[in-house]
């Protein structure tokens, strides 16, 4: 991906200058921590401009007016969706938006500046506060990479009065960021750069880089290059890779550094290059804004030699830079998107083939199942000729014509009848155990056709709106249940809120629900995916939850201890008695669709042997006095 250069920012701001400079602010909104949208108002009418500090897609640029307006239908705009903001309507604004609102309500933009080469804008207003005294107020954008930031400082005393992202010593030793400390710009580099540096100066470091070609590198102050265009980063400031290699194709030049310092009048050429793309005003005709359709760069000179098949053209540079950066993010979300679920689908896949596997083992033919059966008819038929404490019993085979002679073996400590019926009850458990296998393979292989038509499904989305879909099908939830804000007067339908906790003897919380309601509200609403999620084996009973912190801190075995007496004490089980708890984590737990709130399905449980009879820890007792 091609970072937001120097270039890109001059050519930006001769665009936007005559569309923003002297307009009222309007409206400032925060989609992001590090993104604003500040619309001005004029005569024309109203115009919106994006500035983001992200590491990846920071930019600065104009919006088009319908970027704005977020359109409804089942498939919408990707231009509209990304510029709402990510603090719905009833969370609370950040301080950072509050405060440039509170300095620039009203407030007029009045200079949009670049420091000459650098990658950084200052956006210029004059306000008023309450009392009417008039002030200058800078919002300066750095777009700098993993340093960008968006800083709001005061002009007159040179002090910051809120950013974007603050910086303390910790953080960084050479610069600062933080309320009441003075704004500095950036540490700047010991070269000079693109876009300020003489020609004569240009020629006389091209003549350096000959002589070191001459003599092979032997120079040790200066190192080897093997491209000009790493010679141009390492010299000069001002210009990344993606704009070196069209300043060198547009010279003329080979990119290999030997065969381009062999070119006749090559540091000429290269010179007449930069100078030509250092040509500023607001109309440039070298301007000729361009795309590479595989997003692998864009060009704002035009000059990257290309087909015409191969790139899209555009009107501004500012409707270049704002497809592009836009696209990017959607394409990243796309793809990030995209291996999350591919990695989720392929695990349960393979938890699945795993469950098929085990579940194999299990099942047995119906002829060996019916052997049990028969040999307990055997033995019955053999009732008057079995003696007390015979270990085998050799009999004819009557259910089969000519079916020779049959071994029983016997337990000599029972009698016939006890034999007998022990062969009935193995075939039961027998019976009752391939039923269960066969019905759990054919459930596993029913869900691995749909999770494969899933996997298959998300290879081929083409955008994140069906990806989203796909994900909204597998979590169960439909798009309207994703997001459900309630406002402060809305009334909670039952007692679902009322869920109590407590906590262990390490201080971990642990919440308990008491009936159907509770138990379905903990998972679908309280519970995190790496929460334990605890409940008594084969029996009724309470779903116990415990929190696990954001450090993913497992937590200590007295704790696991106390949930599980929690979880056996509010089920069916008797006191006193020996009861197997299992207990997984959340993402492991999911609900029954179309049955009744509070009945799961879950994997990757463990368990543990709880003795109810033992005493319950003092801070836990509360959960089972009266009225609880």
């Amino acid at each position: 991906m091609q970072p937001f250069d120097a270039l890109s920012i001059r050519a930006v701001l001769n665009e936007a200058r005559p569309l923003i400079v002297n307009r009222k602010v309007d409206k400032i909104s925060q989609l992001g921590r590090d993104e604003l949208v500040i619309t001005l108002r004029g005569k024309s009418g109203l115009t919106a401009l994006f500035a983001s500090a992200q590491s990846v897609h920071g930019r600065i640029c104009l919006l088009q007016p319908n970027s704005l307006q977020r359109k409804s239908g089942d498939r919408p705009d990707p231009a509209s969706e990304r510029y709402v903001s990510k603090y719905g309507a009833n969370s609370t604004v950040p301080n950072f938006c509050l405060l440039l609102r509170k300095h620039l309500s009203g407030a007029t933009l009045i200079a949009a500046e670049q420091p000459l080469g650098e990658r950084i804008v200052d956006l210029v207003f004059s306000a008023v506060d309450e009392v009417g005294t008039s002030s200058i107020k800078v919002l300066t954008a750095e777009i700098m990479g993993r340093h960008s930031n968006l800083i709001f400082w005061d002009k007159a005393s040179g002090k910051i009065i809120t950013a974007s992202h603050l910086v303390t010593r910790d953080m960084s030793r050479q610069r600062e960021v933080a309320p009441a400390l003075k704004y500095e710009r950036p540490p700047s580099q010991d070269r000079p750069s693109l876009y300020t540096v003489s020609g004569e100066d240009f020629l006389k470091l091209f003549d350096k880089l000959k002589e070191q070609g001459k003599n092979g590198g032997a120079e040790a102050e200066t190192p080897g290059f093997a491209t000009l265009e790493q010679w141009i980063i390492a010299t000069f400031t001002g210009a990344g890779r993606h704009l070196c290699e069209e300043l060198v194709l547009s010279a003329g030049l080979e990119s290999e550094i030997g065969k381009a310092l062999n070119v006749e009048n090559a540091a000429e050429k290269l010179w007449q290059t930069v100078e030509s793309m250092r040509k500023d005003g607001v109309r440039n005709p070298l301007h000729k804004p361009l795309l590479f359709k595989d997003l692998s760069r864009y060009s704002v000179l035009g000059t990257f030699p290309h087909k015409p098949e191969e790139v899209k053209t555009f009107p501004s540079v500012n409707d270049l830079i704002e497809e592009y950066f836009r696209t990017c993010e959607h394409n990243e979300q796309v793809n990030q998107l995209r291996e999350r679920l591919k990695a989720d689908l392929s695990l349960e896949l393979s938890k699945l083939e795993s469950r098929v596997k085990t579940a194999s083992e299990h099942v047995q033919s119906p002829e060996e199942i019916d052997s049990l059966k028969r040999s307990g008819d055997l033995i019955l038929a053999n009732l008057t000729s079995i003696s007390a404490g015979q270990e085998v019993l050799l009999t004819e085979n009557i259910f089969v014509d000519n079916g020779g002679q049959l071994s029983i073996k016997l337990n000599p400590n029972l009698t016939v009848s006890q034999n007998a019926q022990h062969y009935y009850r193995q075939y039961a458990k027998v019976r009752a155990r391939n039923s269960t296998a066969s019905r759990s393979i054919e459930e596993a292989q029913q869900r691995r056709q749909a999770l494969s038509l899933r996997l298959q499904q998300v290879l081929e989305a083409k955008d994140i709106y069906e990806l989203k879909q796909i994900k909204e099908g597998l979590s169960g939830k439909k798009p309207q249940d994703i997001v459900k804000p309630r406002g402060n007067g809305a009334k909670s339908k039952g007692k679902n809120e009322k869920i109590i906790s407590v906590n262990s003897s390490d201080g971990w919380t642990i919440y308990v629900g008491r009936n159907r309601m509770e138990n379905d509200y903990l998972l679908s609403r309280l519970a995190q995916p790496n929460d334990l999620w605890f409940h008594v084996l084969g029996q009724g009973g309470a779903h116990v939850l415990i929190r696990i912190p954001s450090s993913k801190q497992d937590p200590p075995a007295r704790t696991l201890e106390e949930a599980g007496q929690i979880a056996a004490r509010f089920s069916k089980a008797g006191h006193g008695a020996k009861v197997r708890v299992i207990y997984t984590q959340c993402k492991y737990v999911r609900k029954l669709a179309g049955d009744k709130p509070g009945l799961v399905r879950y994997e990757n449980e463990k368990s543990l042997e709880i003795d109810t009879g033992k005493p319950m820890p003092k801070a836990m007792k509360q959960l089972f006095a009266p009225g609880q």
